[in-house]
């Protein structure tokens, strides 16, 4: 899973022809200056990293979440990484590492549309 212009997308269905011009940011390319995203690093701290299968999706469908609103609540967590929570029973820890790191991100900006 990767990102495509901000929205989280599946990179094994993508030609590469389609996306010329476009933002493309895979899990390794999250973080900043050699740091890790806040993310990443809350979910080292809550240890939600059970076996690592899932993992990538979680932090890139999070990482997505996170940039629409940085103070969701557990349904939109569940919501948004439903598709990727798998069998290894981490997902309290999930949600807490989303929340952790949503309560060190700048909230998103909101644009009104008439131009303020």
């Amino acid at each position: 899973m990767v990102l495509i212009d901000g929205t989280p997308s599946y990179s094994c269905t993508r030609e590469i022809g389609t996306l010329a011009g476009r933002s493309v940011v895979t899990v390794e390319g999250l973080g900043r200056d050699g740091a890790l995203h806040p993310l990443q690093q809350a979910l080292l701290d809550e240890q939600a990293g059970q076996c690592g299968y899932c993992l990538s999706g979680i932090t890139i469908a999070g990482v997505a979440l996170l940039a629409r609103t940085t103070r969701p609540s557990r349904d939109e967590i569940v919501a948004a990484l439903d598709r990727h929570l798998c069998r290894c029973g981490v997902h309290n820890r999930v949600v807490r590492a989303v929340q952790r790191a949503g309560a060190v991100l700048e909230p998103p900006t909101v644009r009104t549309g008439d131009g303020a």
